[in-house]
């Protein structure tokens, strides 16, 4: 699946980059608690989905957690990655990478992208309000 396409797509529809406003049009259950040292999770139960976020993150860290596992929700949408990781030898590596594009390419617009020629990656994070890690990601996968 393209990632890029369907990034497009819902934005187009809804009318938002919003992850938790996309999770609520989307029936995507929120829940913020105490997860220690997860900072969140996707969970698929009795057709159910339901992201996880950590209560104890900064809202704008809150933010990114939620646009990833909103990816995990709708490329992976039966997969309990949280379950494979702890209990079987398969590798979630590419689930988490694809779960990383779709975050990266939500919350990074292209042409914002292009108008911060010259900054500095932590200016560029702070633009857009996510963690450097995921600028990073965006313009080592040439997502843009």
């Amino acid at each position: 699946m393209n990632v890029k396409k369907l990034v497009r797509k819902l934005v187009k529809k809804y009318g938002t980059e919003d992850p938790f406003t996309l999770c609520g049009f989307l029936g995507i259950t929120v829940r913020f608690s105490d997860l220690v040292n997860v900072r969140g999770m996707y969970q698929h139960e009795l057709r159910k989905k339901i992201v996880h976020i950590n209560s104890c993150l900064e809202p704008h860290v809150q933010r990114q957690v939620c646009a990833h596992e909103l990816g995990h929700a709708l490329l992976h949408k039966k997969i309990n990655t949280v379950f494979w990781d702890t209990h079987t030898f398969l590798c979630t590596d590419k689930l988490e990478m694809e779960a990383n594009m779709f975050a990266a390419e939500l919350l990074i617009g292209d042409s914002e992208l292009f108008q911060c020629e010259g900054y500095s990656m932590d200016q560029v994070a702070c633009t857009f309000g996510v963690q450097e890690r995921l600028v990073e990601y965006k313009i080592k996968n040439r997502i843009y």
